[in-house]
């Protein structure tokens, strides 16, 4: 796993622009604690997310849950200029309790495919609201007197996600996965619902009837992650979870997870969070 790999502890919001002509960057695989809602203007790259991937073009809209953990590639030959906006359901938690759409976030989140592609008079509409957003953003670094701005804000962030729920209820076609696409669908899904035991590539042979060397592969070349550099990733974000959402030791934790030792957690998850299970618990709960 190169150096590109990582968690990000976000904000409860930002929004980010970016016009980078021709893009040039490297393959990046993160994850993070906050919703990821992102237009893309020009694009043609591909992301995996989760179990799932998506081919990103120009005008394409795509939802990323909170911890799920996507990979981007890149075309070198092609124009970059998206917006992405993280947030995390405590920022417009009061204000979707105050107009009872509560349900909102849990829809959007049980939302099978993600990605919505936009018709130009969708994504004029869209790109205004982007517009506004980021226009409210700057404002309310700058105006700290004016207490009318992180309402709008908020309101503004609530009405481009009811829109995306619309837009995606249109298309209830689900996205039909190649049979290579969803050999590894099924793979990662018994990952997730084995991670927190000794699972090996043995176990996928098993269950799979196909060869280690060829689950390797195959995973290898959809996801771009190795097997084990998956399980490590998925075993991690559990264990976050578990470091902020309860009280249980950390030793514990990690056992739940999967970790066979606490040494073996403690040096995985630096590896990937940048920091020990301890210091992430007593800087982020």
């Amino acid at each position: 796993m190169d150096q590109s790999s990582f968690f990000m502890m976000t904000e409860a919001f930002s929004i980010d622009y970016t016009d980078s002509g021709k893009e040039s960057r490297k393959p990046l695989e993160h994850f993070h604690d906050s919703y990821e809602l992102a237009f893309f203007i020009r694009a043609d790259i591909d992301i995996f997310v989760k179990d799932t991937k998506y081919r990103i073009q120009d005008g394409d809209l795509l939802l990323i849950n909170a911890y799920d953990l996507h990979r981007i590639f890149y075309n070198p030959n092609h124009e970059y200029t998206r917006y992405v906006i993280q947030f995390k359901k405590s920022f417009i938690y009061e204000l979707t309790q105050t107009l009872k759409l509560e349900p909102l976030i849990h829809k959007l989140q049980h939302k099978q495919n993600k990605k919505i592609s936009l018709t130009i008079k969708q994504r004029v509409r869209l790109e205004e609201i982007f517009r506004n957003i980021v226009n409210l953003r700057k404002k309310l670094q700058f105006r700290h007197d004016d207490f009318t701005l992180e309402p709008a804000l908020k309101l503004h962030l609530l009405l481009l996600l009811m829109e995306y729920d619309k837009l995606s209820d249109l298309r209830r076609n689900l996205r039909e996965l190649n049979p290579t696409e969803n050999q590894v669908h099924d793979i990662i899904q018994y990952i997730d619902e084995h991670y927190d035991e000794a699972i090996q590539l043995d176990d996928l042979t098993a269950q799979f009837g196909k060869s280690k060397y060829y689950i390797s592969h195959l995973f290898r070349e959809v996801t771009r992650f190795t097997f084990v550099e998956y399980v490590q990733y998925r075993r991690v974000i559990e264990a976050q979870k578990k470091l902020l959402q309860t009280d249980k030791s950390i030793i514990d934790i990690g056992m739940e997870c999967g970790f066979q030792s606490l040494q073996h957690f403690y040096r995985v998850f630096k590896k990937i969070s940048k920091q020990t299970p301890a210091a992430y618990r007593k800087e982020n709960k």
